[in-house]
């Protein structure tokens, strides 16, 4: 595959999370459907970013995501298994494509300030994709209800409330090296015009 092939599949990863951006607007209220409409073409941008690097458990996990948020009803389930099932869609198309960069940033000689960057977005992206699934295990179902019938917070809302802000946190991380780290590898894999 050229290098410019590499760098395009950067861009379209890029325009998939800024359709992921603007999907999550809509997914609560009135435009719910044009929410869902977005994260479809979001999850098709990913595979059409990791059929170009061959990046092929990526490109299986995007059309399986695109194809669930067409088919089930109002989306993705949003209870626990639902969240289970988008949070490892997630992981099986950014970890690999991640892996797949940076294997070839490796042989572009690229910085190794530029690798770790690509290390950094992983490991975020791990970190905030399993504190989300652990904080809706169903361990954790209906403790903000306890906790308001009993006046005081109960252990488990305190410990799903702090997988929660570690989600956030790894989330922000995450995506702002994201775009950092594919920023840098569409412009250093782009073609040469020489």
């Amino acid at each position: 595959m050229s290098r410019s092939n590499a760098s395009g599949a950067a861009v379209w990863t890029l325009a998939a999370f800024a359709a992921q951006i603007v999907a999550s607007l809509f997914l609560n209220g009135t435009l719910r459907p044009v929410g869902m409409l977005l994260m479809a073409l979001c999850y098709l941008m990913n595979a059409f970013a990791a059929f170009w690097l061959r990046c092929w458990v990526a490109l299986g996990a995007s059309a399986v995501g695109a194809l669930l948020t067409v088919t089930v009803p109002n989306g993705t389930d949003p209870a626990w298994v639902g969240n289970m099932a988008v949070n490892l869609l997630f992981l099986l198309f950014y970890l690999p494509m991640e892996r797949d960069f940076d294997r070839r940033l490796r042989a572009a000689d690229a910085s190794e300030q530029t690798l770790r960057l690509g290390r950094t977005w992983a490991m975020a992206t791990l970190v905030q994709r399993g504190a989300s699934m652990m904080g809706f295990l169903p361990y954790f179902e209906g403790q903000a209800e306890l906790s308001v019938q009993q006046g005081a917070y109960t252990v488990l809302f305190c410990v799903q409330m702090g997988l929660e802000v570690v989600a956030l946190l790894a989330a922000v991380v995450s995506y702002a090296w994201m775009v950092r780290y594919l920023w840098r590898a569409k412009t250093l894999l782009a073609e040469d015009k020489v």
